[in-house]
């Protein structure tokens, strides 16, 4: 390579120059800077008039819109020796430099010498420049790029999910009695169903099966939908573009998913994808030639790519021309010694190809400010060119515009689905538990009867959203019903307001053995006195072995019954001063925890699996590494019991917390210890009536017996499931009642009156109201 060196960091961004870090332009001084002002459309204009004319000279076999490539021998601008090479051109020989000029890229499948060509020769090259009526000139770049006519050797074993399936995990199609195995791209949604695509020529036609390995088990994940798109001329996807006779090829399918929690939106590194890229004939820069591309494909795991040239003509049928999109192609490296090579194979048609946030936000409608990779294509087919020298081939994707394909199909892409599910209690279990509280309240209460009824819309939401959604976008929303706040305001939530150690308030491992005596939480706290943090802290301490999440971290050290006695005390003392707001707010996000002790799987350590009996899977990450990473044994039981079963079942667990008990006078308490005391009474009966570890065989059974999970564990704890619910609904109950009665609020002469949203989301906006704390500092916010 020259001695004008790129970026030392390989994030190079071709055709461009840095002026300062993060911020690049493209440079007009170099040899050909007359052509630097040619557009997208003047290139294709050429193209179109000349097609035909270039595809009648002797090998060449496919054009495309680009940047002029340098031979990497050449010299730069300004060089005390001029070098310029004059033999064969390929792709891995030449590279796009700051000073490249937009042109057209003729690919041929033998490199001809000119002197070779004999009488008229100008007539049998390649012309160097196109001519256009209006006096518009544009240069043309012969690149040396035949095909390899052998197909790149598929893998010797596909990575299957464990649980989740999403962007990146291989899906299979059987047609005509031979299996195919592709990629799923991404999910995407009408509004009303969320489809996952992939390619038309992998989905095939209507109601075919498609299946997936979840698990160890292969199973149907979906059918193929009836919308689809194969191809579309030219003009009608690119109004105002020339482009006669040609097509555009698309190649997308969906697949319309069995059960939506099976998968994730999250990309194979578990990181969230970034907003797609917008492109249409309005705007669709230059800029992006050179841009640096990554993917995940079934088949080859993370690839690293670089667009090496748009709307590339790969063949011709019928008197009709086809174009890709996008033409990827490997890195180009950024010394002699590396290589950056990019193999795709099949079993990677549809993999989602993710803009790497860099270049000029002038140039190319960035937006990655967060980092994020930003969804921009899907692969849906290949080329094997020898573009170099020594006859080695290399693999080129060739890929559709994400951000058409789903405007054709009228689709969103869909970057946050199942984000949350390992911890997060399925939304409608709280609001469920949250709306039938006030029914359990007593007669002795009729204030606070009517101050919890005003405010049931600021609390939870009515039974007709409860049984048509599924919660699942909250975390974005401004105002969130009280019953979440503590999952979508203060611990996922996006609004600004979220807290560090949240986390540890929504649970407790109460079974999980002490290493000297094999003594619990369950059997300490069966001596009042030890239903303190200070106990519970040194307990962790001794079970710091376990803690692995960042050495022994506070944030991982549950205190779900000190929360409860920090709450209620915060309750008592805002009735008795007349701060009914912020009472309704104290006593609404009290239903989230309250929720949470009702729950089997918050309050173990076989939270989501068995960490016991370990699990292998592979994962692919970006770099390129693969590597087996172990899982707990059953993991994907959170999801299956507490999001799937429990959804699957909200009209009944509706109509049976109808029926939850009153509070009895006799069940009142008077202090912020005893309602800890309660709460953990309350998470015994329910570890006791769903014994952790059964919950979480019955879902390896189910899984392994090819079952639907949900349905399996509905059959086997559905019913004690309910009584837990009403159980935990009547305790709510009681600790509202309680709080309120000792602050003697059923005589004061405060209006009982609802709050706003606004004013909701002003309370809980504030760090100091409820604070979030680790269990070593809770002590202080607690009154004994």
């Amino acid at each position: 390579m020259s001695g004008k060196p790129a970026s030392k960091s390989g994030s190079k961004n071709f055709g461009q120059t840095a002026t300062k870090p993060g911020q690049f332009k493209r440079s007009h001084g170099g040899p050909a800077s007359s052509y630097a002002a040619l557009s997208l459309r003047d290139l294709l204009d050429a193209r179109d008039q000349y097609h035909i004319h270039l595809m009648r000279h002797p090998n060449v076999v496919a054009t495309a819109i680009g940047y002029y490539r340098i031979r990497k021998g050449d010299s730069w601008p300004g060089a005390e020796k001029e070098i310029k090479g004059s033999g064969e051109r390929t792709l891995t020989n030449s590279e796009v430099r700051a000073y490249s000029w937009p042109a057209v890229l003729v690919f041929v499948e033998k490199w001809v010498p000119p002197e070779e060509f004999g009488p008229d020769s100008l007539e049998k090259m390649v012309p160097p420049t196109l001519y256009l009526p209006d006096g518009r000139t544009v240069p043309v770049c012969v690149i040396s790029a035949p095909k390899d006519v052998e197909a790149a050797k598929g893998p010797d074993a596909f990575a299957f999910p464990l649980n989740n399936i999403g962007s990146g995990h291989p899906v299979i199609v059987t047609v005509q009695g031979r299996e195919h195995v592709a990629t799923i791209a991404c999910l995407a949604t009408d509004g009303n169903r969320v489809y996952a695509l992939t390619n038309r020529h992998v989905t095939g036609d209507d109601g075919n099966v498609v299946d997936s390995i979840l698990g160890g088990v292969r199973q149907r994940i979906g059918l193929a939908a009836a919308d689809q798109i194969t191809r579309l001329p030219f003009s009608d996807v690119y109004p105002g573009w020339p482009g006669r006779l040609t097509y555009v090829n698309l190649d997308v399918g969906l697949i319309d998913v069995d059960d939506l929690d099976d998968w994730t939106a999250r990309l194979q590194d578990d990181s969230l994808a970034g907003q797609m890229v917008n492109l249409s004939s309005v705007d669709f820069p230059l800029a992006l030639i050179g841009r640096h591309v990554r993917g995940c494909g079934a088949a080859s795991g993370w690839m690293l790519g670089e667009i090496s040239a748009l709307f590339y003509r790969y063949k011709s049928r019928g008197g009709f021309e086809y174009v890709s999109d996008f033409f990827i192609g490997p890195r180009t490296p950024v010394d002699e010694e590396e290589q950056i090579a990019l193999l795709t194979r099949a079993g990677d048609s549809g993999t989602l190809w993710l803009l790497e946030p860099e270049g000029d936000a002038e140039e190319v409608d960035d937006a990655s400010a967060d980092g994020l990779l930003r969804p921009l294509a899907i692969q849906w087919g290949a080329n094997r060119l020898y573009s170099g020298l020594d006859a080695q081939s290399h693999s080129y994707a060739l890929a559709t515009n994400i951000s058409l394909a789903c405007d054709r199909l009228d689709l969103d892409f869909v970057r946050d689905w199942n984000l949350d599910q390992d911890d997060t209690w399925a939304a409608f279990g709280h609001f469920t538990i949250a709306s039938r509280v006030v029914i359990a309240l007593s007669n002795a209460v009729p204030k606070l009867k009517t101050l919890m009824e005003k405010n049931a819309s600021i609390v939870s939401h009515p039974d007709d959203v409860l049984l048509s959604s599924e919660f699942k976008k909250m975390g974005e929303d401004p105002f969130v019903a009280l019953a979440d706040v503590p999952d979508f305001f203060w611990k996922h939530g996006k609004q600004g307001f979220t807290r560090y150690y949240e986390g540890p308030n929504h649970f407790a491992d109460m079974d999980h053995p002490r290493p000297a005596d094999g003594k619990t939480l369950l059997d300490l706290c069966e001596q009042p006195d030890n239903v303190d943090p200070a106990v519970w802290n040194d307990f962790y301490d001794e079970i710091e072995d376990f803690l692995t999440h960042e050495g022994i971290d506070q944030k991982y050290r549950g205190l779900l019954p000190f929360r409860v006695w920090q709450i209620f005390d915060e309750m008592a003392r805002f009735a008795k001063a007349g701060k009914i707001d912020e009472f309704v707010c104290a006593a609404g996000v009290l239903t989230h925890y309250v929720a949470d002790a009702c729950q089997p799987l918050h309050i173990s350590y076989l939270h989501d699996g068995d960490p016991r009996q370990p699990v292998s899977r592979t994962v692919h990450h970006r770099t390129g590494v693969t590597e087996e990473v172990a899982e707990p044994l059953g993991k994907g039981v959170h999801a299956a019991y507490e999001d799937k079963m429990v959804s699957a079942n909200r009209k009944t667990i509706i109509t049976a917390l109808n029926k939850t008990a009153e509070v009895k006078s006799k069940e009142l308490i008077d202090t912020g210890k005893a309602a800890a005391d309660l709460t953990i009474a309350l998470m015994r009966r329910t570890y006791t009536t769903l014994p952790p570890a059964t919950i979480v065989a019955a879902f390896v059974a189910a899984k392994r017996k090819g079952e639907n999970a949900a349905d399996e564990l509905w059959k086997q704890f559905g019913n004690a499931t309910i009584k837990a619910m009403q159980d935990g609904t009547h305790t709510l109950a009681v600790l509202w009642e309680s709080a309120w009665t000792i602050a003697d609020a059923e005589g004061s002469n405060s209006a009982m009156n609802a709050l706003t949203k606004e004013r909701a989301m002003q309370i809980c906006a504030d760090q100091k109201f409820l604070p979030s704390v680790a269990v070593n500092q809770i002590g202080q916010y607690l009154n004994h």
